[in-house]
């Protein structure tokens, strides 16, 4: 994996360097600026794997670095983690609203950074993979064989649905925010009734566009006072609200039900299972995890879905 790391203090740069070298990544280049990074970046000989941003820096910080990467050809599904000694929620949430893939405070725990590296360059090959498969000729997706391949409890990744990322990137934004900022914000799930019926009888490139119609009519609905959604898997959308200013689990049903149908959104009409707020307090990752779990069992098991809209 060949990585470039961008950091202000030359210190950072060169314990990044050394402890990269110990995880067996040796092909890695540094900058000490966001535009230097940029530079580097436009090379055409100069393709990176991942990038290790710290956020804040002079002239153009790593959040600002991060959103101009992800617009760089050949960098939409590269793993993007930030290394920083930022805390803030702040700063959290702008890193993922412009794409990043994980977030690491220093000081960082050696063994931890070396997993996020594994997990993100895992999970970034395997999405890009699936999607250049669904881009490059929508037609494969009758082939048998390539049937086989999809789940209905697959993750889908809807890059064109704005606050919709990743699950990994959800996953690792929960973590965050369950504990470091333990209390501020709570996750709900909301999940598509009968979306059994969708998938038995559609082929899977149009079962992802199904859905990608579903999560839009969701997302236009939820939009006031949610921070992140993802596609979860199983018809299930996870939604995150900040505490103080989020709508809660009774609003959001009581909202879904009221909203007319969009003939722009989708000529499909959906209806909806919504679940219970689980406010996102956790001392550990594994407890963070099982908070999203939590969610979404709490969405399955309720079987009133509202009034169908679309």
């Amino acid at each position: 994996m060949r990585i470039l790391a961008v950091d202000d203090d030359p210190s950072i740069l060169e314990l990044l360097t050394c402890v990269l070298a110990t995880f067996g990544y040796e092909d890695v280049v540094t900058a000490r600026s966001g535009r230097e990074a940029l530079e580097i970046l436009s090379e055409p000989n100069e393709a990176f794997d991942c990038l290790l941003l710290d956020v804040q820096m002079p002239e153009m910080n790593g959040i600002a670095l991060c959103e101009e990467a992800r617009a760089l050809p050949g960098y939409r599904f590269t793993p993007i983690i930030m290394v920083t000694a930022m805390v803030q929620k702040q700063y959290i949430d702008e890193a993922f609203e412009v794409g990043a893939t994980d977030y690491v405070t220093k000081p960082f725990e050696f063994d931890d950074l070396k997993q996020r590296l594994q997990d993100a360059y895992r999970l970034a090959a395997e999405r890009r993979a699936a999607i250049e498969v669904l881009e490059a000729d929508a037609y494969a997706w009758t082939d048998s064989e390539v049937n086989s391949d999809f789940h209905l409890s697959d993750p889908l990744y809807f890059g064109n649905l704005n606050g919709c990322i990743g699950l990994a990137e959800f996953e690792n934004y929960v973590i965050q925010l369950s504990t470091m900022h333990s209390g501020t914000a709570k996750i709900v799930a909301i999940k598509v009734a009968e979306v059994e019926q969708f998938y038995n009888s559609n082929s899977p490139g149009d079962f992802r566009e199904i859905m990608n119609s579903a999560g839009a009519s969701l997302l236009a609905a939820t939009q006031e006072g949610r921070n992140f959604a993802t596609y979860w898997g199983n018809g299930v959308f996870l939604l995150i609200h900040d505490v103080n200013k989020g709508k809660n689990a009774q609003m959001l049903e009581s909202l879904l039900s009221e909203t007319p149908a969009d003939a722009d959104q989708s000529n499909e009409l959906f209806a909806y299972q919504v679940g219970e707020d689980v406010v996102l307090e956790a001392g550990t990752k594994m407890e963070a995890l099982f908070l999203i779990d939590k969610a979404v069992e709490l969405a399955e098991t309720n079987i009133s879905p509202m009034a169908k809209f679309g």
